[in-house]
């Protein structure tokens, strides 16, 4: 682990020197901001949901603003800039402090003003090498699944993310490493090396989906994981390719209950085409982690405090999806306007394999299909619209249909 750790700051400060030298040669006597450019994208989602579920029958219906995003970028040089991602979830969190005379006799309470979170998800600084080479450090995207590809609300047709990405893995999944985007012709790789997931946080439902979450106030280090992804563009506006991923995830548990290794191995094929009006968006997502069972049994007993899900988490996940739009407006030559009719199937199951005593609950086993329609204006605001048909795995009361409308901008 030590020589690891060497190898890496040893590659990282010399980069870091290599960047400082390239840097100081193009920004020499001048002021920080002079000439230098700023730019900044915003994007945001709201949604409202109608719920008719067998297996919860009092859920309510719900707004939620899911989220807003602020991306500045500042350009050092024409090779150097930094970027980062500022985004606000469920209307951002505030809490407040009061004196209540009235009640209790008068006391002093807090109260939360709003439940959501603002957080810093991606704090990157890039360098373009070459042409065909760029390297970056920092807080960076982990290349892994459509969704890294897609991630903006305008990038795809559905109201909200796909729900195997979203189930299975981190769908907003960065993590603090180096890596390096290479770019050759028609292809691109990406390769990152980044700390790696904490096991403490798996789960039944959603596997190692909450792994990535950075619940105390530093990110555990003590292991790397590595993820590669290579991508073909069959067109300006298609590609295919896989992506993988590889990382101990015991070493960054935040107490040393466990010495057993339990790697995270994941392996992707994915796609998205353009052919004229129509989409398609493909994935084939499988997942395996060694010696869940031993993980699940120390999960069982953390303690309360630390609020994780301590349910059995499972040797293997699988997820697949197909999603077919077409562009109505195509058939009338509208201009820089769409509207996307869309149908998709999706299929996941968070504990498709299990180890030792591991139950292997149907209960997590879904099938979807979700149609829709999606317009959008301008290229800057789009109003979508569908219909989920979940049904699980247990034999009775297993159907949830969920109705969704969003509101979505894009600048």
């Amino acid at each position: 682990m030590n020589r690891t750790a060497l190898i890496l700051l040893l590659f990282f400060f010399t980069t870091i020197e290599i960047f400082a030298q390239s840097a100081t040669d193009s920004i020499k006597d001048k002021k920080i901001f002079e000439g230098r450019r700023i730019d900044m994208e915003v994007f945001g989602e709201m949604t409202f949901n109608m719920y008719d579920w067998e297996t919860y029958t009092d859920k309510n219906n719900d707004i939620d603003l899911n989220r807003i995003v602020f991306e500045p970028e500042f350009h050092f040089s024409d090779k150097v800039k930094i970027e980062m991602e500022i985004e606000i979830e469920h209307g951002g969190t505030g809490s407040t402090m009061e004196f209540d005379k009235f009640e209790e006799f008068g006391e002093f309470e807090q109260e939360v003003e709003k439940g959501g979170e603002v957080l810093l998800e991606e704090l990157e600084l890039e360098w373009n090498a070459k042409k065909w080479l760029a390297l970056k450090a920092g807080k960076i995207r982990v290349p892994v699944g459509l969704v890294t590809d897609t991630y903006e609300p305008l990038q795809y047709f559905t109201t909200t993310f796909n729900n195997v990405e979203q189930t299975l893995i981190p769908t907003a999944w960065y993590s603090t490493g180096i890596g390096a985007d290479l770019e050759f012709n028609k292809w691109n790789c990406k390769i990152v090396i980044v700390n790696a997931l904490d096991n403490s946080q798996f789960s039944s439902a959603n596997w190692i989906k909450r792994g990535a979450l950075e619940r105390f106030e530093t990110v555990g280090a003590d292991a790397f994981a590595a993820a590669l992804r290579i991508d073909y563009a069959t067109n300006k506006n298609s590609k295919i390719g896989i992506s993988g991923y590889i990382g101990n995830s015991t070493p960054n548990r935040p107490k040393e209950d466990i010495t057993d290794d339990a790697y995270v191995m994941i392996a992707d094929l994915h796609a998205h085409q353009k052919i004229g009006a129509l989409k398609i968006n493909a994935l084939l997502l499988i997942g395996n982690l060694q010696n869940a069972d031993i993980i699940s049994d120390a999960n069982r007993n953390l303690s309360n405090n630390l609020n994780v899900k301590r349910t059995p988490v499972a040797s293997g996940a699988i997820g697949y999806l197909i999603e077919l739009a077409y562009d109505i407006f195509s058939l009338m030559h509208i201009q820089n306007n769409t509207l996307d009719v869309f149908a998709g199937y999706y299929y996941y199951d968070s504990m498709y394999n299990t180890t030792g005593d591991v139950f292997n609950n149907p209960r997590w086993e879904r099938n979807e299909i979700r149609t829709g329609i999606s317009y959008v204006w301008n290229k800057h605001i789009a109003i979508k619209s569908d219909v989920t048909f979940r049904t699980i795995g247990i034999p009775d009361m297993n159907k949830e249909t969920t109705y969704t409308t969003a509101l979505a901008f894009q600048f």
